[in-house]
């Protein structure tokens, strides 16, 4: 009698522990962490009625991804005739002159230009040629994390560890894989990988003492709730943005932090966080469970040499 009552308090305890842990889990929310810097910045000027990007625009989403952290890609849809463009895409390609003469057209790290069609040994070239010039890079790291009612973000992005200098920003891209309509695809292709839906700029005051807070921006588009602190370290920006018609899964976040000096930009440091690949939930693992089921199943089993 007492090896059975025994054997059930053993049941019940890891029963508990699965049931409670699940629970937990199930109060809390996702989160997503990435840090680093070291990744060269490709903006790439395309359009949906561009038949040269289409032929780039097939390879270029794997191009970047199989670069891994070395390359971060954000895509500039024409804004003048280009159900993808907007606003983001005239004020990042306002810097550089001529800029919507030919599509495509690429700028690592805002220099580097190429124009017109290019392969991925081209690609690569001007992407080691960045990776050789850019100076120490500026450490970022971006922490995300879903509201309760799963629609919407907060996010809180650290500069540090950075150079030091009067005429540089930060600027906060939101990136969307985005599908279009067959009569919209001029050039035949709907789906479209790392399209601009929100953008950012801020100044990065030097002048600050630690403490002393700024919310004021130099563009912005979709993101709201926006305050840039000085800390010990660098800087600390927190800023939110709301869905729209997208998936977390199908967005990511780019901080670079720039400078610009006699109207050329530079980059001196970027970091991409997926929301796909970097997911980082509380959640309990199935692990836990199953780990849990498979010790009740051994304990029925062997329940006479454990007892």
């Amino acid at each position: 009698m007492v090896r059975n009552s025994r054997f059930c308090a053993i049941v019940v305890l890891l029963l508990l522990v699965m049931t409670s842990s699940n629970i937990s889990a199930e109060d809390e929310t996702n989160n997503w962490y990435i840090e680093g810097g070291n990744s060269v910045l490709m903006e790439q000027y395309t359009a949906t009625w561009c038949d040269v990007c289409a032929e780039i625009d097939t390879w270029i989403g794997d191009f970047a991804d199989n670069r891994g952290s070395r390359l971060v890609r954000i895509a500039l849809h024409d804004p003048i005739a280009d159900p993808l463009g907007n606003s983001i895409s005239s004020e990042r390609l306002s810097i550089h002159p001529d800029s919507m003469e030919l599509a495509p057209s690429f700028w690592f790290d805002s220099n580097n230009e190429i124009k017109g069609f290019v392969d991925s040994v081209d690609l690569d070239r001007a992407l080691l040629n960045s990776e050789g010039v850019r100076g120490s890079d500026t450490m970022i790291s971006i922490l995300g994390s879903e509201s309760i009612n799963g629609q919407s973000m907060d996010l809180k992005i650290n500069l540090y560890d950075f150079e030091i200098s009067n005429n540089s920003q930060v600027s906060i891209f939101l990136l969307a894989e985005m599908n279009i309509d067959k009569s919209q695809a001029t050039n035949g292709i709907t789906n479209h990988e790392d399209v601009s839906i929100g953008y950012v700029n801020m100044n990065l005051e030097m002048n600050f003492s630690v403490g002393d807070v700024s919310s004021e921006t130099n563009f912005n588009t979709r993101f709201s709730n926006i305050s840039m602190t000085r800390i010990n370290e660098g800087f600390e920006i927190n800023l939110d943005f709301f869905l729209e018609n997208e998936d977390f899964e199908d967005l990511s976040i780019v901080v670079a932090h720039e400078k610009t000096i006699d109207g050329q930009r530079t980059t001196l440091g970027a970091v991409s966080l997926s929301l796909s690949e970097y997911e980082n939930s509380n959640g309990i693992s199935i692990f836990l469970p199953l780990l849990a089921i498979s010790a009740v199943s051994s304990i029925i089993l062997f329940k006479d040499r454990f007892l």
